[in-house]
């Protein structure tokens, strides 16, 4: 067990936890999109970043493990401001705003920006607008609304057993799909549906 400091309380966490695990165990809500409990750890949203004491800037509390004499902050201005600049870039792509989607209430996109987004945008140009594609007969695909959190490419491969799902590109450009025209033979593969944090959209998925 280790002795480390969240917000100024004390607590023990089992050595070899991450950040956001202990932050969960103490009651600490920290936002987040491709962590999953289940799954290996990506980093990819930087939604669950933190404050380290004498770090130079926020990290991920995801893919940080606890040291001794550690102390975390999950509620200051730089944190929130951190979240709040996360959030409008993720929001780049999405082709509508959060406020008057018609997922309202089953979306973790949309919670979120409700908390951490801002009321309009200050990007003006194109989005990227991707072609859907088809997975198999359960799952929907609706790629413009995807945040390229990999939830279902590590659930088909870790999970699944099925490595048919992957990222291409890189950037803004990424985007969750197929080296070759396929679909999800898993048994498992309706699973990527309730993963998905853009409500029954997974990769954009719905049933």
């Amino acid at each position: 067990m280790i002795n480390i400091s969240i917000n100024e309380l004390l607590v023990w966490v089992k050595k070899g936890s991450t950040v956001i695990q202990a932050c969960q165990a103490a009651g600490t809500n920290i936002p987040r999109f491709c962590y999953h409990d289940k799954l290996s750890i990506a980093g990819n949203c930087r939604m669950c970043l933190v404050e380290v004491n004498n770090a130079p800037k926020p990290q991920a509390s995801c893919a940080l493990p606890f040291l001794p004499n550690l102390r975390i902050f999950t509620n200051t201005a730089l944190v929130r401001k951190a979240q709040e600049s996360v959030m409008e870039l993720l929001l780049l792509h999405h082709p509508l705003d959060c406020p008057v989607c018609d997922q309202g209430g089953e979306c973790e996109l949309q919670e979120q920006s409700f908390n951490f987004g801002s009321d309009r945008g200050r990007f003006l140009f194109f989005k990227n607008s991707l072609g859907d594609t088809f997975w198999g007969g359960l799952i929907k695909t609706v790629l413009r609304r995807c945040i390229v959190c990999t939830r279902c490419v590590r659930y088909t491969h870790q999970i699944g057993g099925d490595d048919s799902l992957g990222t291409s590109n890189r950037g803004g450009h990424s985007e969750i799909g197929m080296f070759k025209e396929s679909m999800l033979k898993s048994e498992t593969s309706g699973g990527v549906i309730e993963l998905c944090p853009v409500c029954w959209y997974n990769p954009r998925i719905t049933l």
